[in-house]
């Protein structure tokens, strides 16, 4: 790739659609708890009855699945009801790029782009609600907030999915409840996930007995991308498994309540680190510093790792010159795809992305560093 002359895909300035130039509203560090739950999601499964799953459905099955969803979430619906004025891409019309651009915001998974024929999604204009259409199912409705922010964000959900449902009839079963493609999602179809930042717990090697303890509490646990992700830089994304048995309140309680024990081991682990290893952890968070102020070349996994200890850092009180969400904007900007969308518009980019993440983590680095200065004074 020739980042030069432009990474190959990426849009060119005044291009593509308004999903650039934000900050994730999950990513943006204002969230309670926001020091050890990066951010909250919540997502449900739904189908239109009548209407073949997309597994099943023809090309020409999912465009008119696609049109429809299309139509009632866009705002040209005619119906009197007050309708959703939702932003809706086509996936399938993106170049490679952008559809990774919208993977790594957390706005579509991986598995869609796998797919054929229209697929996309939906979003609001807040940036905080999304609708993934033609999945695995029709629809999946998701909602995601930074920080700890479970039952607001139920609110805000459990009416989106009223809203959608009173115009688009949804397959449900009185014995199942909604008829899903995976039966591990019938039931509610919800799925309730946090992104967590556990480093205190890796430190004092306490995170396999807490993590086994969530696994017995009904908690499955997946890395910083979600589902078939690894696990980088101390960041473990955990969700409820079973959605059948019980109200989507009862599993979001039952989630929330795990989550809150895992927040208290974990500042218990860094209380635990300052009493005892105080030089230690501030020598890793002044090394880390030190290769994000000079590295040269940079995976990202070297940058969440290097990127998690300036944030323990931060969050134990060793490092006041940056904030969580400085750190958060440079992790973002240095995500493959968002990386080769920033350089696309340099003169004289480097063509290799590890060199390019190097020079963009330090650009950025320093930048957090003056601001942090500037408000010191």
């Amino acid at each position: 790739m020739s980042a030069g002359a432009g990474a190959e895909g990426a849009p060119e300035k005044g291009q593509g659609h308004s999903i650039y130039g934000r900050m994730p509203a999950w990513f943006d560090g204002s969230g309670p708890e926001g020091d050890v739950v990066v951010s909250t999601r919540i997502r449900l499964a739904r189908n239109v009855s009548g209407r073949k799953f997309p597994a099943r459905a023809s090309i020409m099955e999912k465009r008119d699945m696609f049109q429809d969803v299309a139509r009632h979430l866009s705002g040209a619906s005619r119906r009197k009801r007050p309708v959703l004025d939702f932003e809706v891409i086509d996936v399938a019309k993106l170049r490679k790029i952008e559809q990774h651009f919208l993977v790594e915001e957390r706005k579509v998974s991986a598995d869609l782009l796998k797919g054929e024929g229209s697929r996309g999604v939906a979003c609001d204009p807040k940036g905080k609600l999304s609708v993934m259409i033609n999945e695995e199912d029709h629809l999946r409705i998701q909602g995601m907030d930074s920080g700890f922010h479970t039952f607001d964000l139920w609110e805000e959900m459990d009416k989106l999915d009223d809203d959608i449902g009173a115009m688009l009839r949804y397959a449900y079963s009185e014995r199942l409840g909604f008829l899903t493609a995976c039966p591990t999602n019938s039931g509610t179809g919800l799925r309730v996930s946090y992104l967590m930042h556990l480093p205190a717990l890796v430190l004092t090697k306490a995170i396999e007995p807490v993590l086994q303890g969530a696994s017995q509490m009904g908690i499955s646990t997946r890395g910083f991308f979600g589902e078939h992700s690894d696990v980088l830089g101390n960041f473990f994304q955990l969700s409820n498994r079973a959605t059948l048995g019980a109200s989507e309140a009862e599993f979001i309680e039952s989630a929330s309540g795990v989550v809150k024990e895992i927040i208290g081991h974990e500042r218990s682990a860094r209380e635990r680190l300052m009493k005892e290893a105080k030089l230690e952890v501030s020598d890793k968070v002044g090394r880390a510093c030190g290769i994000l102020r000079s590295a040269r070349m940079l995976s990202f996994g070297e940058l969440l790792n290097l990127t998690s200890s300036v944030r323990l850092g931060i969050e134990c009180g060793l490092y006041s010159g940056y904030t969580t969400a400085g750190i958060n904007r440079i992790v973002l900007i240095c995500m493959p795809a968002h990386l080769q969308v920033y350089i696309s518009n340099m003169r004289d980019a480097p063509d290799d992305l590890e060199v390019a993440r190097a020079d963009a983590a330090r650009t950025f680095f320093a930048e957090e560093s003056v601001k942090g200065r500037r408000k010191k004074n």
